[in-house]
């Protein structure tokens, strides 16, 4: 009875590891979820600066509560705001700041929770439909297919997304791969590198590509993310930083 009493008072004061629903990149999707009655807040911040031929800088916040359903399937309610800058054809500067978006999201691992179990090449799927509250009868819709292969300290991920805008008498399709790489350098920090693209199928935005450096650190209940990108087509840098805390 007294080693029961302690390990259950042991389970609520100590901190559990905050592997659940973190990702190693700035851009790219992990493969971790939350596990069953888990709960995490995130937090995402990006810059894209100087992008497409209008040298439009924009800077995007997101909040998201997640809980996990299952060990497998992860819900997701994402908030968005957004700070835009664009130049004009008169050189004045528009900018403006908004409540973009807000919706929900399914993340499923395709693969146990339970590193004793789970095999090193482990799939994610991920479905999002999100209300634009500025355009109101545009609904973006989002799909991610993420694989994740575990070699010893190395990890290697591939994220192959799309995004669709919806509107009535209007549609935008982009495709959005991406892939890195992110190794152990100590017990709680990991540093990699990784590529990430938006490839616009229609003539409504331009491309863009962005490649660089990232680094994660994972302490307790809290882990953080991040990644420097440095522009190979139309940006300049677009560098991103993420963090989660679990309860």
């Amino acid at each position: 009875m007294r080693i029961a009493l302690a390990l259950l008072i042991a389970a609520c004061v100590f901190p559990r590891a905050a592997h659940a629903g973190r990702t190693y990149y700035g851009w790219l999707f992990g493969t971790e979820v939350m596990p069953e009655r888990g709960v995490e807040l995130q937090t995402w911040i990006q810059e894209e600066n100087d992008k497409y031929g209008t040298r439009t800088k924009e800077t995007w916040v997101s909040w998201a509560a997640l809980v996990g359903v299952t060990d497998q399937l992860e819900l997701a309610l994402p908030v968005e705001l957004d700070w835009a800058a664009v130049e004009q054809m008169d050189g004045t500067t528009r900018t403006s700041f908004t409540f973009k978006r807000f919706g929900i999201e399914a993340r499923y691992r395709m693969a146990p929770q339970d590193p004793a179990e789970a095999p090193p090449l482990v799939p994610l799927l991920r479905l999002a439909v999100k209300r634009d509250v500025i355009s109101r009868d545009s609904v973006r819709l989002e799909a991610d297919a993420v694989a994740s292969y575990d070699a010893g300290a190395v990890q290697a991920v591939v994220d192959l997304g799309a995004v669709g805008d919806i509107a009535s008498g209007s549609r935008h399709v982009e495709l959005r791969p991406s892939a890195g790489v992110s190794m152990l350098a100590t017990s709680e920090l990991r540093v990699g590198a990784e590529v990430y693209s938006e490839i616009s199928l229609d003539s409504v935005v331009e491309s863009w590509a962005t490649a660089g450096p990232d680094v994660s650190w994972s302490h307790g209940r809290f882990w953080i993310s991040g990644m420097f990108g440095i522009g190979l087509y139309h940006v300049r840098i677009a560098p991103r930083v993420l963090w989660g805390i679990a309860f």
